[in-house]
C-alpha cells in the first residue's frame, strides 16, 4: 500500500473547523502558557499566531503567550509547576516530559501538547478518540508507523537481521506501549531481531550505533521524540560513520545526510491555531480527538546509499515523494 493510501487515524483537521456559530473572539486577553520541548529549537508561536488572526486573536492583543524554553530535564518540573500556578487560560507542552510535567500540577486547566510520539502509552490520554481529562493535542505518528519503518529497511536492504529502535527513557517511559508492540510484531514476522535500545542523552547514541555495527545486517529506526530531533544531525553522523541504515521520522533528515525517512508531511501551526480556538472559545479537551498527521512523505538520499553500498530497488525509488542526489 503506498503511504499516500494510507488511512487517516482520526479524520482530517478540516473536519474541526471553529465552532459553528460562535461569536467574536473576546476583547479580554487569554492567557498562554507555552512550555517547549527539550532540546529542540522553539517551535514558531509567531507561525500559530498568524493562523490565529482569521479566527479573530491577535498576537500581543487579545491573545498572549508566555514562552518557557528549558534547557535541561530537571528545570521541566520547575517550569511546569510556574506556569499552573499563573493560572493561563490555556497550557500548551512541547513533547512528552513537559506534557508529563504539566499533567502532574493541574488536572483541570486545559492542555494542548504537540511532538508527543506516543500519548496513550505514555499515560497522558486514556484514548485518542475521546481523550478525557483535560488534555488532547497531536502525536507525531500513529502506531502503524513503527511497523513501516521497519518494512520500509528490510526493502532497502533483505538481508538486515536485526534493528534497533532508538529510545529515550524520558520521552517513552511504557515499553508495552502500542508502537513498540507493533515495531516488535513487524520486526518479528519479517525475521528480524527488534532491539529496544535506551540512550537518555547523546552519549549513549555512540554504544547503540557500535553495538549494531559489531555484527554483519544491523539497522537503525530513529524515533521523531524530541530528544533525537534534537540530536538528529548528530545522530546521522554517528549512523553514516559506522555505516548502519538508519530511517528517521522527518523528511528534513535526508536532507542533512540520512539514509531514509517516512513522516509527517506538514507541520503543527495550523491545526494547534485550531484547537487553541476552540478551546479558548469554550470547547473541553476532553471532547476533541487527538490527532494523527494527515498525510505522509517518503525521502530517500541516494548520496548516503552509495555510502553505505545500498542499491535502492526501483519499487522503493518509484514510491519515494523525494530523492536527494
Amino acid at each position: 500500500m503506498r503511504r499516500r493510501d494510507i488511512i487517516l487515524l482520526l479524520g482530517s483537521l478540516s473536519l474541526l473547523p471553529p465552532l459553528t456559530g460562535a461569536a467574536p473572539a473576546s476583547d479580554r486577553v487569554r492567557r498562554i502558557g507555552w512550555i517547549e520541548g527539550l532540546r529542540t529549537p522553539p517551535y514558531n508561536w509567531a507561525d500559530v499566531a498568524e493562523h490565529l488572526q482569521p479566527l479573530g486573536w491577535t498576537r500581543g492583543g487579545n491573545v498572549r503567550a508566555d514562552i518557557h524554553v528549558p534547557t535541561h530535564l530537571d528545570q521541566v518540573s520547575r517550569i511546569a509547576k510556574d506556569v499552573v500556578t499563573a493560572r493561563p487560560d490555556l497550557i500548551v507542552t512541547h513533547g512528552t516530559p513537559a506534557t508529563l510535567a504539566v499533567l502532574a500540577e493541574t488536572r483541570t486547566l486545559p492542555i494542548v501538547f504537540f511532538g508527543v510520539a506516543d500519548p496513550v502509552g505514555n499515560g497522558i490520554v486514556s484514548n485518542l478518540t475521546r481523550p478525557g481529562g483535560n488534555v488532547t493535542g497531536f502525536t507525531t505518528f500513529e502506531p502503524s508507523l513503527a511497523g513501516k519503518w521497519v518494512q520500509f529497511l528490510k526493502e532497502l536492504d533483505p538481508q538486515i537481521r536485526r534493528v534497533a529502535i532508538l529510545l529515550n527513557p524520558e520521552a517513552t517511559q511504557n515499553r508495552s506501549s502500542p508502537f513498540v508492540r507493533e515495531f516488535e510484531a513487524v520486526a518479528a514476522s519479517l525475521q528480524i531481531v527488534p532491539i529496544l535500545a535506551d540512550a537518555r542523552d547523546f552519549s549513549g547514541v555512540e554504544p547503540v550505533v557500535a553495538a549494531l555495527a559489531s555484527e554483519p545486517h544491523g539497522a537503525l529506526v530513529v524515533l521523531p521524540d524530541e530528544f533525537n530531533l534534537g540530536y538528529e544531525s548528530k545522530i546521522i553522523d554517528v549512523a553514516n560513520r559506522h555505516r548502519i541504515p538508519a530511517i528517521y521520522g522527518t523528511q528534513y533528515a535526508t536532507a542533512i545526510g540520512g539514509l531514509i525517512a517516512y513522516g509527517p508531511t506538514e507541520g503543527y501551526s495550523q491545526a494547534l491555531a485550531v484547537y487553541i480556538d476552540r478551546i479558548l472559545r469554550g470547547a473541553q479537551p476532553r471532547d476533541l480527538p487527538v490527532q494523527a498527521p494527515t498525510s505522509y512523505t517518503l525521502a530517500i538520499n541516494l548520496l548516503t546509499a552509495r555510502w553505505l553500498g545500498l542499491s535502492i530497488p526501483s519499487a522503493v525509488l518509484a514510491a519515494a515523494d523525494k530523492v536527494v542526489e
